[in-house]
C-alpha cells in the first residue's frame, strides 16, 4: 500500500523536518569547506545554496507528490552539489512510494545526469573512475532502501489484511455458533413449553368435565380436594409456562449476552430426569408405565441424552394431547453400541397415522434432532398402537 495522497502523521513530519534540517546543515558545511570545490566559481554558490534549500523545502512534499518532487530534483541533482541530501532523500522516496518500474527510470536519469558534474566541476582530489563507481553506488543505495520500505510496508499491510480476514472469519464463525445455540435453545424452550401447556389442557379439560352439569348425574362428585388439587397442578404449570416463555422470547432477541448467559446457566436435562417426567406425567392423570436399562443412563453422551429425554417427552405430550385417557408404556435400553428409546400408546379405534391431529412440526424438529446425533426416528401407528421410537448411538456417530 503506498502513502501516496495520505495525509501524513505527526512522526511523518518530524522526521521530514529531521531529514530538511540534515539537509540544511550538509549545504551549510558544504559552502564552509567551499576549498574543496576549486573549480566551482563564486558567483555560482548563491544559485548552488538556492537549489539545495529549493530541495530541502521539497522533502516536507515528498511523501504525498514522490514522483513529482523526483522528476525535479533531477535538476539540482544535476546542477548543486550542496543539494546532494535532498536528491538521494527523494530518490530514496521515489523507491519506497512508486512502483518499481517506474522508479528505475527515474532513478536512472538521475545517475546519467548527475555523471558529467564532475566533468564541469571536478572534486578535488576525485578521480574519473572513483566518480564513475560512487555516484551509481550512492543513489542505487538510496533507492535499494527505498524498495526495501516498500517491501516491508507491503508485508506488514498483507499481514494486517490477513489479521482482519481472521477477524472477520472467526466473528462469523462465532456468530454461527450463536445462532444455532439460539436455536437449540429456541428448541428445548418450545418442546419444554409444548409439555407444560399440555398438562394445562389435560387439568382443564378433566376439571371442566367433573365439574360440568350433566355429569352429575353418572359420575361421582368432585370433591373440594380434587378440585383444589387440579388447581394447583394448573397454576404450577401456568407459572412455569409463563418462565419457559419468557426465556424463549429471551432468545429470540439479538442479545447475544443474554442467549450465551442463559445457556450457560440452564441446566441441561438428563436420562436420569425421564423419571421426574413420567412422574410428572402421571400427576396429571396420564396411566405411564416405564422400564428402563440401569446401563442406558450412564453410557450415552450428553446430547444423546437429552435427545432420548426429547423422545420420551414428546411422545408423552403427543399421548396426552390425542389420546388422553391411554396408557403409555416407555421403554430405554442399550442394546450393543445403540440406545433404543419407545414410547407406545394405543389410539382410539379406527384411527389411522393421517388423522391423528399435530403429529407433524414436534416430530419433524426431534427427527432432525436425532438426525444430527446420528441416529434414527421412526413413528408410526400398527395395529392400533402409536408408537415413537429413537434408535441412538451410544459413543460418537
Amino acid at each position: 500500500m503506498d502513502e501516496r495522497g495520505v495525509q501524513p502523521t505527526r512522526r511523518q513530519r518530524g522526521i521530514d523536518a529531521v531529514l530538511i534540517a540534515t539537509s540544511l546543515f550538509f549545504t551549510l558545511v558544504t559552502v564552509l569547506g567551499a576549498d574543496a570545490y576549486p573549480s566551482i566559481a563564486d558567483w555560482y554558490w548563491p544559485v548552488d545554496v538556492a537549489l539545495a534549500v529549493l530541495s530541502a523545502a521539497s522533502v516536507w512534499w515528498g511523501r504525498r507528490h514522490p514522483l513529482l518532487v523526483g522528476a525535479l530534483l533531477v535538476i539540482p541533482g544535476t546542477l548543486a552539489i550542496t543539494a546532494s541530501v535532498a536528491v538521494l532523500v527523494g530518490v530514496y522516496r521515489l523507491g519506497s512510494l512508486v512502483r518499481p518500474p517506474v522508479s528505475a527510470a527515474f532513478v536512472a536519469a538521475h545517475i546519467l545526469l548527475a555523471l558529467p558534474y564532475h566533468g564541469v566541476a571536478p572534486v578535488a582530489d576525485t578521480t574519473w573512475l572513483s566518480w564513475l563507481i560512487f555516484i551509481p553506488t550512492v543513489y542505487l543505495l538510496s533507492w535499494s532502501l527505498g524498495l526495501l520500505a516498500r517491501a516491508r510496508r507491503q508485508v506488514i499491510e498483507g499481514l494486517r489484511q490477513a489479521a482482519l480476514a481472521d477477524r472477520q472469519r472467526y466473528e462469523s464463525q462465532l456468530a454461527t455458533l450463536r445462532r444455532d445455540e439460539r436455536e437449540r435453545i429456541a428448541r428445548e424452550m418450545h418442546d419444554v413449553l409444548a409439555h407444560r401447556i399440555s398438562l394445562l389442557s389435560v387439568h382443564a379439560g378433566a376439571l371442566e368435565f367433573r365439574t360440568a352439569p350433566a355429569s352429575s348425574e353418572g359420575t361421582r362428585p368432585v370433591s373440594l380436594a380434587e378440585v383444589h388439587g387440579a388447581a394447583v397442578v394448573i397454576r404450577e404449570n401456568a407459572h412455569l409456562a409463563v418462565e419457559d416463555l419468557r426465556e424463549l422470547l429471551l432468545v429470540l432477541r439479538e442479545d447475544d449476552g443474554a442467549v450465551e448467559e442463559l445457556g450457560a446457566t440452564r441446566r441441561q436435562v438428563r436420562l436420569d430426569d425421564v423419571h421426574g417426567l413420567v412422574a410428572e406425567a402421571r400427576r396429571a392423570g396420564q396411566q405411564v408405565s416405564i422400564v428402563v436399562d440401569p446401563t442406558a443412563t450412564t453410557g450415552p453422551r450428553a446430547s444423546v441424552q437429552r435427545t432420548a429425554y426429547r423422545i420420551v417427552q414428546e411422545g408423552l405430550t403427543n399421548a396426552r394431547k390425542h389420546a388422553p385417557r391411554s396408557p403409555v408404556a416407555v421403554a430405554i435400553r442399550a442394546h450393543g453400541d445403540r440406545l433404543l428409546v419407545e414410547v407406545r400408546n394405543p389410539v382410539a379405534i379406527g384411527l389411522t397415522s393421517s388423522e391423528i391431529p399435530g403429529v407433524g412440526s414436534g416430530i419433524a424438529g426431534l427427527a432432525e434432532r436425532v438426525r444430527i446425533d446420528g441416529g434414527l426416528l421412526s413413528h408410526g401407528l400398527r395395529d392400533g398402537v402409536f408408537a415413537l421410537a429413537g434408535d441412538l448411538p451410544i459413543g460418537d456417530p
